[in-house]
């Protein structure tokens, strides 16, 4: 399916905890004398119509990168909460997230998920080769409107959602060191030191 870009809005999720590098906000955290934010939303502008920052710390610091910025209606449901109540403020037909932690990001990744789509699939993420990437997601707008009721249920699988409503998998194995997130200070060296 074609998906021309400005009928996508592309959604950042930047609110999780960064238990794993000591509360940081991974986001923000420079790569390069940039946040990691601004290498994701460099390979995310082209692709998509409009950009809007899930995040729940920091506001200000997310603000002065120019985009809008969401917090969660309901703190602590993770990623689902942060897209049920971001999904609220899209008003473009589809919309695709990723982690803002991703600064690997392809630069062709939501057309690629748009060309996967078939039938009346309403949302696909890719399968790097060794797992399913299910928060870099192309989802139609409208199948949003399920979480509420599906985190209403105390339900917080992504996977699980993403099955009840259909959601497929494309193989993107020739692309997988692009869904690499930052979750270690190991992890942010070694992309501090890659070409």
């Amino acid at each position: 399916m074609l998906i021309p870009p400005r009928d996508v809005t592309g959604v950042v999720l930047c609110g999780g905890e960064g238990r794993r590098m000591g509360g940081v906000e991974k986001p923000l955290v420079p790569l390069h004398d940039r946040p990691l934010l601004a290498h994701v939303l460099d390979r995310l502008l082209p692709q998509v119509g409009h950009v809007i920052v899930s995040a729940n710390r920091e506001l200000d610091a997310y603000r002065a990168l120019g985009h809008p910025v969401v917090s969660d209606d309901v703190p602590g449901l993770g990623p689902l909460g942060g897209l049920a109540t971001v999904a609220r403020h899209v008003t473009t037909p589809w919309l695709f997230c990723c982690p803002g932690d991703a600064p690997r990001l392809d630069a062709g990744l939501v057309s690629r998920l748009a060309a996967a789509l078939q039938d009346e699939v309403v949302a696909v993420y890719p399968n790097d080769g060794e797992r399913k990437q299910y928060l870099f997601l192309l989802v139609r707008t409208s199948a949003c409107r399920s979480l509420t009721t599906y985190l209403d249920g105390s339900a917080r699988s992504v996977h699980g959602w993403l099955a009840r409503v259909g959601a497929r998998a494309a193989d993107m194995r020739d692309i997988a060191n692009s869904f690499t997130n930052v979750n270690t200070t190991d992890a942010l060296t070694r992309l501090s030191t890659d070409n």
